[in-house]
């Protein structure tokens, strides 16, 4: 009987394996479809499970094992092997989106699709590097040539003050940086019932946003006004502030409460963190509203936001507890919680039964402003950097009536780089190359 179950396994592994790769071969065929998957082989299961939903609704979608990029594409390194394939994917297949199925492995540096690293010393004194998945978006240079990245041809990539990039985005990408295999199983399920049963739903229509006092040097509540700025654009939602300013919000109780009770977007702008969200009180008192400890008090199941965390590092996907080993010319080359602080954008997503189904943030630190010096009834905030990046994805679901995420994202992203001097501006540039969209970049917001 042992025997013939582990036939069994086998059978079934060599035949998903068959699958695979047989739709990897389907390129030869020139057939067009809306979105590519990219994953290591090990998540195929769950991958084909997804697949098979999305074609449903009409989404064709394909999937492109990480082990035979490696095999037939030949970049200076994995990350740009995978972008040549986007390259092609986009000519052979006309596609619109692409998933990047995986992030770390385990706890280890090793990555199951890896990220670009970008340096740009901001002069905050933290990081001079940081990644971008948006290099896997930024396909082409003007004129239609490849876009490496590495304009000056000396193989340091993205170097801000030597590399002048694009940045204008050729295709949606969203990532869901599953580590393993059950991480993958839950966010795909969560994906399936999300697109099935939102639509129509009352919960749906709940517009979660929260803020306070970000900045305790200058008056009025920074937070707040970029709130209600970005509320504006919301006709028809039920606007639940949670507001330090009027009292309905003093902790991550209520917090906890509005996700439970459902609702299909929570908006935030305070001070960020990997595993957290912090802002103040009207006495200046610090408070945690988001944190990595509450989201197992997440009973949303059926019920999950699209969540816009407009503050610092919620995507820092780089942790892995072996980065303690990372020293440069002898010296330790980390911050203990690039070691053990899970970001919070994918604690979210990935929480089975509860969370979000998708978060748009930074992966790194990022800026805000305060007052309205211009005198145009418009917060500052809400008009430049991770403010106006944020702001700018309810203006396209509510005011545009964009209702795929990734196109969103990719809009938010369009309109910032013609708006803004992100090739001579070092802080333009940087609120670009680190937003991020941790989700399904097909997905159909509010279901079908």
């Amino acid at each position: 009987m042992k025997k013939i179950i582990l036939f069994l396994i086998i059978g079934t592994l060599v035949l998903n394996g068959l699958s695979a790769e047989a739709i990897n071969r389907s390129e030869e065929k020139n057939e067009q479809y809306d979105m590519v998957i990219i994953a290591p082989m090990q998540f195929y299961p769950p991958v084909q499970k997804l697949i098979n939903h999305k074609i449903n609704h009409d989404i064709q979608t394909v999937f492109k094992s990480t082990q035979s990029i490696y095999r037939e594409f030949n970049g200076r390194d994995d990350a740009e092997s995978i972008k040549f394939f986007i390259k092609e994917a986009i000519e052979k297949w006309d596609i619109t989106y692409v998933l990047l199925m995986g992030g770390r492995s385990s706890l280890y540096p090793k990555w199951h699709i890896p990220v670009r690293y970008v340096l740009l010393d901001d002069d905050t004194g933290r990081y001079t590097k940081l990644f971008s998945d948006h290099y896997y978006s930024d396909i082409y240079k003007e004129g239609g040539e490849f876009e490496d990245w590495d304009s000056n041809g000396d193989d340091v990539i993205a170097e801000w003050g030597k590399d002048q990039m694009d940045l204008l985005p050729d295709v949606c990408v969203g990532r869901l940086p599953c580590r393993n295999y059950m991480e993958a199983r839950v966010v795909v399920q969560k994906i399936i019932d999300y697109e099935n049963n939102a639509n129509g739903a009352e919960w749906f229509k709940n517009l979660v946003l929260i803020g306070g006092d970000t900045f305790n040097q200058t008056p009025g509540y920074e937070g707040e006004e970029t709130c209600d700025y970005a509320a504006g654009f919301m006709d028809g939602f039920e606007k639940i502030k949670l507001y330090t300013s009027t009292g309905d919000l003093t902790g991550p109780e209520e917090v906890t409460d509005a996700i439970n009770n459902g609702c299909g977007f929570l908006f935030t702008r305070g001070k960020g963190g990997q595993d957290r969200l912090r802002t103040s009180l009207p006495e200046g008192d610090e408070i945690i509203v988001f944190h990595n400890k509450y989201v197992k008090n997440y009973k949303n199941k059926g019920m999950y936001p699209v969540c816009i965390l407009g503050e610092c590092i919620h995507a820092k996907l780089d942790v892995a507890l072996l980065n303690i080993f990372k020293f440069t010319n002898g010296e330790p080359n980390y911050f203990i919680q690039d070691c053990i602080y899970e970001c919070i954008a994918w604690k979210l997503v990935k929480k089975n039964n509860g969370g979000a189904i998708a978060v748009l943030t930074n992966t790194n630190i990022c800026y805000g402003t305060s007052g309205d010096l211009n005198g145009n009834g418009i917060p500052d905030d809400a008009e430049s950097f991770g403010g106006k990046l944020a702001v700018d994805v309810l203006r396209f679901y509510g005011e545009e009536n964009i209702t795929t995420l990734g196109d969103i994202h990719m809009q938010t992203v369009k309109d910032y780089v013609s708006g803004f001097p992100v090739s001579t501006n070092k802080y333009h540039c940087k609120s670009v190359i680190e937003w991020i969209l941790i989700g399904d970049p097909s997905l159909k917001i509010g279901g079908y």
